[in-house]
């Protein structure tokens, strides 16, 4: 009977992720630089078949080890004959949070039971950092699930033992980790899992031992790329390898990254763990009123986990949310222990009522905006799929409401945000964020370009690639340091400037327009130049532009 329960609830749980996610990852359109400079390389290994260190618009490597392009290009060869898009570029990150999510569950049974496994599990993919970082073409997903899926095995082989095959999976994850963001990847993880035994009793010597030997078999096959990069790269790609890893660390970076201060990693771990915040803290305020235990050996390596993760990055002065995604299944073990302690009282059920009505409101809502646009946007479903998706919440939460509230009432809160997050991927994303995207763009470019060179203006290369642009044209963008070098190219040659560009020395058969007013990569305005024929009518080209 119990494994048939247990059957049944990790297909369910299984089903519910994968609705939530899959389907809809080609739906929305690139509409940063960061999806596509990861893609970019991808598509620059397939079209130069250099799976090594691939150069993407002309000259420009990649600035972290390849695992994800790797699986991006893979899934492109296997399933689209080579071509790279939107949906094979984000399905790495959504197997890894699948495949992270199933494991946690998996991990959480055997420690803590059915419940709360099945509400650490749902917790976690409906946080808003963890569910945002699922569907994004980023590394942090794919990390985070080498990173968090090696620890659970460490603590396993700790409290229950293991074959050396254990020990070996471990191994490969941690590999993973450093081949898709560098030596972090194992040395976080194994920093982590070594205070949690050291603060359990374990021998020092042993404790350092054991994952220093573990720590150094996951570099052998990250070391043999970073020779091969080493021997194709010179010493360029060692700077930029000591720049991301080391110096990004100590805060000696040559340009400002993503400088914030130390209490912002605290900030952002609040919001995104949203909605699930608020529930803590309401039940913080009411948990004297309720039974407290003692603090189990997982919970235990729960929170030394999630401390270490988050007060790791608070060192550099660079700081980004999805930097402490790694903490996030630890801080969902806290919360299903917050909704384990309070799952009989007015707190968890009133809270679900709360996420139920919402689940509610918001679908009508948006079906209203067909006739009345809310702030300008009309997202209301365009396909028959999207009325479905938005009656979703709608019929799962009246089912809820209008059934036994007083029996597992948290069960209702999930309900809520799964399918509220299903239309938020499905429909809301695509309206909201289609339009950010500089994708009609590039198409007005490669229309008036043909098959005359196009470049970017700029000498930093940190600023000078419009990756959205580049993804779009696949990878025909190339860099031209200065404006006065226009001097030197064809008639026909289209050239694009960000606001912030030195225009000094631009010649005068190069005319300058406004090609959009938000560019994806730097969120101001952009401008297009095409290097004239002196036969050629100005009106040729301003027709073509908008």
């Amino acid at each position: 009977m119990k494994k048939t329960v247990y059957l049944s609830t990790t297909i369910v749980l299984f089903i519910a992720v994968v609705i939530m996610w899959l389907p809809w990852l080609g739906e929305t359109l690139f509409y940063s630089k960061g999806e596509p400079r990861e893609a970019i390389v991808a598509v620059s290994m397939l079209q130069s078949g250099d799976w090594i260190l691939p150069v993407s618009a002309g000259s420009d490597i990649p600035y972290k080890p390849p695992f994800l392009a790797w699986l991006i290009a893979a899934a492109a060869w296997l399933f689209n004959g080579g071509e790279v898009n939107e949906f094979l570029s984000r399905l790495p990150s959504v197997v890894a949070a699948i495949a992270l999510v199933m494991a946690t569950y998996t991990w959480a049974r055997r420690i803590r039971g059915e419940r709360f496994a099945l509400y650490m599990a749902l917790i976690l993919a409906c946080s808003v950092e963890f569910f945002r970082d699922a569907i994004a073409c980023r590394v942090d997903m794919v990390l985070t699930a080498c990173m968090v899926g090696a620890m659970y095995m460490l603590y396993d082989l700790r409290e229950r033992g293991g074959a050396w095959w254990r020990y070996a999976c471990v191994v490969l994850l941690l590999s993973g980790a450093i081949c898709t963001k560098g030596p972090v990847g194992a040395l976080l993880p194994c920093l982590a899992v070594g205070l949690y035994q050291l603060l359990h009793g374990d021998r020092f010597w042993n404790t350092l031992g054991k994952l220093s030997l573990i720590c150094v078999l996951s570099f052998i096959l990250p070391g043999v790329w970073y020779y091969l990069a080493w021997r194709q790269g010179g010493d360029g790609f060692l700077y930029t390898m000591w720049e991301e890893n080391i110096m990004r660390l100590i805060g000696t970076m040559p340009y400002e990254s993503h400088v914030r201060p130390f209490w912002y990693n605290f900030n952002t771990i609040l919001l995104g763990m949203l909605p699930w915040t608020l529930l803590a803290a309401v039940a913080m305020v009411a948990w004297r009123r309720y039974q407290r235990r003692a603090l189990r050996s997982a919970g235990l390596f729960a929170l030394v986990s999630a401390l270490t993760v988050i007060l790791f990055y608070c060192i550099p002065s660079s700081k980004r949310s999805v930097y402490l995604l790694p903490a996030y299944p630890f801080i969902a073990y806290a919360v299903a222990s917050i909704v384990e302690g309070l799952a009989a009282t007015r707190i968890t059920r009133y809270y679900s009522i709360g996420l139920a009505w919402l689940a509610i409101v918001v679908p009508v809502v948006m079906a209203v905006t067909r006739w009345i646009p809310v702030a300008g946007y009309d997202i209301a479903p365009t396909t028959w799929w999207g009325w479905i998706v938005l009656a979703l919440p709608i019929v799962a939460s009246v089912i809820w409401l209008t059934g036994n509230k007083k029996e597992a009432p948290f069960d209702g809160a999930c309900i809520a945000m799964c399918s509220l997050l299903t239309l938020y991927s499905a429909v809301i994303m695509p309206a909201v964020l289609n339009p950010l995207s500089d994708l009609p763009e590039a198409r007005r470019i490669e229309a008036l370009a043909g098959d005359k060179p196009i470049y970017i203006v700029g000498e930093d290369p940190h600023y000078a690639i419009a990756f959205n642009i580049n993804f779009y044209l696949n990878d025909r963008l190339r860099r031209l340091p200065h404006a006065a070098d226009a001097d030197t190219v064809a008639p026909g040659t289209v050239m694009l400037f960000s606001v912030d560009t030195d225009t000094v020395g631009l010649p005068a058969d190069c005319p300058v327009r406004v090609l959009k007013q938000r560019f994806s990569d730097t969120r101001r305005p952009a401008f297009i130049a095409v290097k004239m024929d002196t036969l050629t009518p100005d009106a040729d080209f301003w027709e073509t532009t908008p």
